[in-house]
């Protein structure tokens, strides 16, 4: 290499190293030290997991030590083969590294660890790895890698190895591939799904490229990468492509001097025939390698300062700021970093776990738009919108469900996944560790309604009148037409038979009051749209009544099914009865936590008999009355949230985060805290002891809406802003903004006074109410408001 080259490659490495620095401390999730066993590798590959919500990697070792379950996921790949039902495959590899010498593999399963350190750095979403390792003859190796998948181009990625011999020089091997050897997850114990079948194969000397098939959709899945030596070329003595199986692996040899540094890069592109036009989908591999190639002459350099300006932008509009309490800060900002590597760009479902692993095979779930779909709407509207398009889009499987249920309209499955028809699986291990049949997917309507609830709430925050007359619409309608064939009328009222609430601990009642009160609301609503639309744009009402055969008089047959609907509740308590016989059942009330701090049974209950008795699972009446907070009175809340939260077991990672803001609404605000906390902290203190399965999405959504719905206290509807404050007393302060119908809403709270300022191209006089007082706020000015929260 001459001189200048050589220069040349210093000055790019130099260059990549300082885009490489760390960010200040609040920012970084560190998880030093390396413990063996699946369980702990396993979730600390969850919790570091990189990501774009187009493709993400689990915060695996590149070298693979027994026990982990590295992965890769693509938004929208699910597959069925010999599983019970399609789920989320697990992808091709790319991230694979190893280091030997003389046949000795530096691993941290078989070598000691002098030091080790994993670090993720939240605020430019990358991956840090340092490992120095001591092998069984004494020889001394640093291993340091950086990865990530860039947000400005979700189909590329980028890794950086750097090595160290510390005591000795020789010949070392670095060795990295595409790994297409890739398994499931099986039901069982050590079993194994296979979704994916080789097809292609090719090697260059500047490109490496793989493509896998899944087996039952077809799906073309390409990956094509660069792995190079940066630095110390002088050194390298081969370079040899090696193909075993499924894997191809590019190796370069190098004569390494004690106490010298090579430096590795890969770069790589990841895409699927979904994602190309159709006249091109059979040449995946001329698609792959001209990115790879435009990729290599932009340079890395280049790619990554664009994915830091990506995510500085996006830290700008979603940054949440608690001051006081540095637990709380950094808790919450992991949580905002999961949703952020987890916004779709273009429509597609987000399930359950995310993309951080085949947890719940990656099916969708009610978690959705109950929980993480308000960060959506008020942050990133067109994401949201993706998210809802996703249901919109699987609405002919939603109608094929209600007919194979013997229903009209539509009805959106439990679980979901490529075309809107019902996956749950038949049987599941439940709580107790033993198999038993699962019925939530025949009974767990509440769905319906809850995906509804989401398309209603991101019409009232941004006003998307587009998505509305084109999409939301006949969603509204198909699905209230399910629900009047879904009721059974009962004398002069109506009934909603064998359904399963949020409380799962009880199958097959009659009129859960969630279920029941939403369905209320949800027909409500679909009356007054019709309404509505039939005086504002009538034209696009009569096309959609003649597309699915709307008759004049089902609105008002649905508007009457509202009004006679059933709903238990108490005259003159105020107590709601959560479905036909709750109270019937044998009381208990959770004792004492144990010393992690979960709820504990009472003597002689278990997960077998708790169906007996009042116990439940997670917030059932009581998220119907967050959901719906102007329906009930504050003592009406109250006497719910003292009778249930006793009762409530919270095996649900849904529960803690309506138990903060509803503490909140009862003026139980030492609970609220400790709930938060929880709910915060979910996975990252594992408090579910199985966050190696992958996150818990609806905690993380939940965590965001406990600070900003329940201690901001922040309502926004279609015409003004509510706002009823409450801060812990650790924190000093709590400044955020929030997308308000194409508006930016600054918000500034401390214990006394909110500072807003609202953003918008016009200037406008909107209103704003703070604990009941009304004030006219204008647009592109800023206002202090003084405020001293209710008792």
């Amino acid at each position: 290499m001459t001189g200048q080259a050589s220069s040349g490659v210093e000055r790019l490495v130099a260059e990549t190293d300082a885009l490489f620095e760390l960010s200040s401390k609040e920012w970084l999730l560190r998880k030093k030290g390396f413990r063996k066993g699946s369980k702990s590798i396993q979730i600390n590959e969850t919790l570091l997991t990189v990501g774009n919500g187009y493709l993400n990697i689990r915060g695996s070792l590149e070298e693979l030590p027994p026990g982990h379950c590295g992965g890769m996921y693509l938004s929208g790949i699910y597959d069925k083969s010999e599983a019970d039902v399609e789920e989320l495959v697990k992808c091709p590899m790319w991230t694979d590294v190893s280091v030997w010498y003389e046949d000795e593999k530096f691993c941290l399963s078989c070598s000691r660890a002098l030091e080790h350190e994993q670090v993720l750095d939240m605020k430019k979403g990358i991956l840090h790895r340092r490992t120095t390792f001591k092998n069984s003859h004494g020889k001394i190796l640093t291993l340091e890698t950086s990865r990530l998948v860039f947000m400005h181009d979700a189909h590329r990625g980028y890794m950086r190895v750097r090595i160290t011999p510390v005591n000795f020089s020789g010949q070392i091997r670095v060795l990295s591939g595409l790994n297409g050897e890739v398994f499931n997850r099986g039901f069982f114990p050590h079993e194994q799904y296979k979704h994916l079948q080789l097809e292609k194969i090719e090697r260059g000397r500047n490109f490496m490229y793989l493509e896998m098939k899944t087996r039952e959709r077809g799906i073309r899945i390409a990956e094509a990468a660069s792995w190079k030596m940066m630095n110390g070329q002088e050194r390298r003595r081969r370079w040899e492509p090696r193909i075993y199986g499924e894997k191809f692996t590019s190796e370069i040899t190098i004569d390494a001097s004690q106490g010298e540094s090579y430096t590795f890069e890969k770069l790589a592109v990841v895409m699927t025939n979904r994602d190309v036009p159709v006249d091109r989908a059979n040449n995946m591999i001329r698609e792959a390698i001209c990115n790879l190639r435009c990729y290599v002459r932009t340079g890395a350099p280049v790619e990554i300062k664009r994915h830091i300006d990506v995510w500085r932008n996006l830290w700008s509009r979603a940054d949440v700021r608690i001051e006081g309490d540095d637990a709380a800060q950094q808790a919450l900002r992991y949580n905002i970093y999961q949703l952020l590597i987890n916004g779709p760009s273009k429509p597609g479902p987000i399930g359950a776990k995310f993309l951080s692993s085949e947890g719940y095979m990656g099916h969708v779930f009610w978690d959705t738009e109950i929980f993480i779909l308000p960060f959506y709407i008020h942050n990133f509207p067109s994401m949201a919108r993706n998210i809802l398009m996703y249901r919109c889009n699987t609405l002919p499987g939603a109608i094929r469900n209600a007919e194979k249920s013997g229903y009209d309209g539509a009805r959106f499955a439990w679980e979901s996944a490529t075309t809107g028809e019902d996956v749950t699986p038949r049987f599941a291990s439940k709580l107790e560790k033993t198999i038993r049949l699962i019925y939530t997917g025949a009974e767990e309507d509440h769905i319906v309604s809850d995906v509804i609830y989401g398309v209603e709430r991101y019409f009232r925050v941004t006003g998307d009148e587009s998505f509305l007359l084109h999409c939301g619409l006949e969603m509204v309608f198909l699905t209230a037409r399910f629900w009047a064939s879904r009721v059974t009328k009962v004398g002069e009222h109506y009934e909603i038979h064998k359904v399963i609430g949020p409380d799962e601990f009880h199958e097959h009642v009659n009129n859960n009051a969630y279920t029941n009160w939403l369905v209320k609301w949800h027909l409500r609503l679909a009356t007054m749209l019709f309404r509505h639309v039939g005086k504002t744009a009538p034209e696009a009402l009569r096309e959609l009544a003649g597309k699915i055969s709307l008759a004049d008089d089902e609105p008002e047959h649905w508007l009457d099914i509202s009004r006679r609907l059933k709903f238990t509740q108490d005259p003159e308590t105020g107590l709601v009865e959560q479905f036909d016989g709750y109270f019937d059942l044998k009381d208990y009330v959770i004792g004492h936590p144990d010393r992690f701090g979960h709820p504990v049974l009472p003597p002689g209950v278990n997960y077998r008999n708790i169906g007996r008795t009042r116990l439940i699972k997670q917030a059932d009446v009581l998220l119907m009355m967050l959901l719906f907070p102007h329906c009930f009175s504050v003592e009406e809340k109250k006497v719910n949230y003292d009778f249930y939260e006793p009762r409530t077991a919270h095996k649900s990672s849904l529960s803690h985060c309506t138990y903060a803001m509803m503490g909140l609404a009862v003026s139980e605000r030492a609970n609220a805290y400790r709930y938060f906390m929880k709910t915060a902290l979910f996975d990252l203190e594992n408090l579910h002891n199985n966050t190696e399965l992958g996150i818990h999405a609806a905690s993380v959504g939940g965590s965001w809406q406990a600070v900003i719905h329940g201690f901001a206290g922040l309502t926004l509807k279609s015409d003004r802003i509510v706002l009823t404050p409450w801060l812990p007393k650790k924190w000093k302060r709590l400044s955020f903004r929030v997308r308000w119908r194409e508006r930016d809403v600054h918000l500034d709270i401390t214990h006394s006074e909110v500072s807003i300022r609202i953003d918008a191209v016009s200037d406008v006089t909107l209103p704003c109410t703070l604990y009941g007082q009304n004030y006219k706020i204008r647009t592109n000015k800023p206002y202090t408001l003084q405020y001293c929260p209710s008792k």
